[in-house]
Parts: structure tokens; C-alpha cells; sequence
């Protein structure tokens, strides 16, 4: 397990080449399953490869980097095939599971404690179901410990890897109730905000919607939107006109000039805040190379991550505008409040 050390900026390189190996990994996996392996009736298998590659690089500073030994994950449904590709790397998932995934007796299609071979925490094929489990747990072991057991074990926390149209499910929002009337602590939620769902695109703007809710109940909440060359690019003349223009950029047009890249990036840039002096000339000190770099660095961070040992952290890693972006290794900062539980909104 990882000592509670800060990290260095070489451990994050190290960091960042494993979640490389991992996500490939998990996208071998999902291929393996619908394309390699022998198929007789030749039905699709599927395995949520988007929304599972969306918390790579999250699970990746989790898993090795920030979780302790007393700390339990429920893993999202759909990222299992991250989940089994961070196991396999750990020693605890065999090839032949891989292999057979979402297959008889392979690794499952969403994390099972009675299924899986691996370190599952908490099964969550029942979608909402594991993301209210982790908020129970850590009430019965307030509980356990106000009654004066196991005192002599260190605080665990309970962690939540929740998809954005996760929150659809009602028991979810009884269970932030009870966790207000509770005082919950030792908890942290990050919703993976990559918008995509089976039913339908996540409606637009719904973060701000989610945010004032866990405000509402107490909890400290973290946006993480930003990357480092954007955040350096917002502090120069002309800066805080490109924030505006990200922020009010509709997800169905970032992802297409994402697509496109950085020629694509220059022409609407210049064509709807290009005139205005400072902004025209930030654009154009950029190759296009840089432009497109500077523009899909959504909370891509080169700082120096510090591993949290609070009682609650905010994580900043996560995947791009709205799911548009490639997800990149980024900073674990300190918690705001040392009690209060934590939901970070990528």
C-alpha cells in the first residue's frame, strides 16, 4: 500500500506511464471480448469503454498513489474493466479472467464481491446501490466506534466512484439525507461528470444542479475543470475572455473541434473573440499545435500532487470537457475541511 508521502513530480511520471498501461489494458479487454475471442452466436458482448476509460486516470492515483489499507472503493459499473486492469498490474487478477471477461467465469461486468476473484470492497451492479453503500459504512463505523470498538484500528474512508447519470437513482439522494442528519464524515463522492449515459446525453449545465445539492447537505465540493496551461493561459492579457468563451461553449461543439484539433481551434476562436487585442494575440503566440494543447487541457495539471491524509481529500484528475477530452494525470490536493465529507465533480 502507498506510504503517506508526498508525491514527487517523478512518481507522477510513473503514475502517468501505469495509467497508459492500464487503460490500454482495459480497452484490450472490452476488444478482446467483441472482437478476438471465439463467438459462435456472434452477438456483441459490449463493456462501456468510454465511460470506463473516463476514470482512468482517477482510479489510477487511487489505487496506487492515494488509498491506504482501512480505505474501501465502490467502483463505479462501468469501469470495471479499469478496476480489473489495475488488479491484474497489482497481482490480484489472473490472464485468464481477462480473457474471459463479461464471459463464464471471467471478470464481471460490473464489480461483484461473490463473482469476482479480485479486491472488490463493494459490489455495484445494482446502479446508485454502492455509491449509498460507501455513506452507510462510514456511519456504522462512526457508530462502532462511539461504542468503543475497534478503537485500536485506524479511521477508514469510504469512497464513492460515481457516474454522473448514476444520480438518476432516488436512493441515492435518501441516502444524502440521512448522511446530513448524521453528521457523515470519512466519505468521499467523485462524480465522473463525462455526460454519457445509456438513456440519453446528460442534460447540459446539470453540474451546477449537483453542486448546489451537496452544498445544500453539507458537503464540501470540488470542481475540477481547469488544466495547468489553461489556468497559465487565463493569467495573461486576454486571458479571462478565453475562460468565458470555455465556459459557454456548448459540449456538442468542444467535442467536434476537440475532433478536429488546432487549425479548427484557431478559425472559431478568431472568428468569435478574435478581434478583441489581447485575446487575438494570446491566440496567435500559439502554433496550432499549442493552440489544440492549450484547448483540450481541461484539468491537465504539472504542479506537484500531494497525497491527502485527512479525513476528507479533493482529487484533481479526471477526463476532459464534459467527457470531450482525453483524461490526464493531475494534483491531489489537500481537503478544504478536515470533516466534512467530500464530493469532487469532475
Amino acid at each position: 500500500m502507498p506510504k503517506n508521502t508526498t508525491t514527487k513530480p517523478d512518481d507522477l511520471q510513473v503514475l502517468a506511464a501505469l495509467e497508459r498501461k492500464i487503460l490500454w489494458l482495459a480497452s484490450w479487454m472490452i476488444h478482446n471480448a467483441n472482437h478476438l475471442r471465439e463467438n459462435s452466436d456472434g452477438l456483441k458482448v459490449g463493456g462501456h469503454q468510454a465511460s470506463s476509460a473516463s476514470l482512468a486516470t482517477i482510479m489510477t492515483a487511487l489505487y496506487l498513489d492515494v488509498l491506504r489499507p482501512q480505505d474501501r472503493v465502490a467502483v463505479k459499473p462501468h469501469a470495471s474493466p479499469i478496476f480489473h486492469a489495475i488488479q491484474y498490474l497489482l497481482g490480484k487478477q489472473t490472464r485468464e479472467r481477462l480473457e474471459a471477461f463479461r464471459g463464464y467465469k471471467g471478470a464481471q461486468s460490473y464489480p461483484s464481491r461473490t463473482k469476482d476473484a479480485d479486491d472488490v470492497d463493494f459490489s455495484t451492479g445494482s446502479v446508485g446501490l454502492g455509491v449509498a453503500q460507501t455513506l452507510f459504512s462510514s456511519l456504522t463505523q462512526d457508530y462502532v466506534r462511539a461504542h468503543g470498538w475497534g478503537l485500536n484500528r485506524p479511521e477508514g474512508r469510504m469512497v464513492a466512484l460515481v457516474g454522473d447519470a448514476e444520480l438518476d437513482e432516488g436512493n441515492i439522494f435518501e441516502a444524502l439525507l440521512e448522511g446530513w442528519k448524521q453528521g457523515l464524515r470519512n466519505c468521499w463522492w467523485i462524480i465522473d461528470y463525462n455526460r454519457q449515459s445509456l438513456d440519453a446525453v446528460v442534460r447540459e449545465g446539470l453540474w451546477a444542479r449537483y453542486e448546489q445539492l451537496f452544498q445544500n447537505f453539507g458537503w464540501n465540493v470540488v470542481i475540477l475543470k481547469y488544466g495547468s496551461l489553461q489556468q497559465a493561459a487565463f493569467n495573461e492579457p486576454g486571458g479571462e475572455t478565453l475562460r468565458r468563451w470555455i465556459d459557454n461553449c456548448p459540449n456538442q461543439l468542444y467535442s467536434a473541434l476537440v475532433f478536429a484539433g488546432g487549425a479548427a481551434w484557431r478559425k472559431r476562436l478568431n472568428d468569435e473573440i478574435g478581434d478583441q487585442g489581447d485575446v487575438s494575440r494570446l491566440i496567435e503566440r500559439r502554433s496550432d499545435d499549442q493552440l489544440a494543447a492549450l484547448m483540450n487541457n481541461l484539468r491537465r495539471t504539472q504542479g506537484q500532487p500531494r497525497r491527502p491524509d485527512d479525513a476528507s481529500a479533493d482529487g484533481d484528475v479526471s477526463p476532459g470537457h464534459g467527457g470531450a477530452a482525453g483524461a490526464r494525470m493531475g494534483q491531489i490536493r489537500r481537503p478544504v475541511t478536515r470533516d466534512r465529507s467530500t464530493t469532487v465533480i469532475p
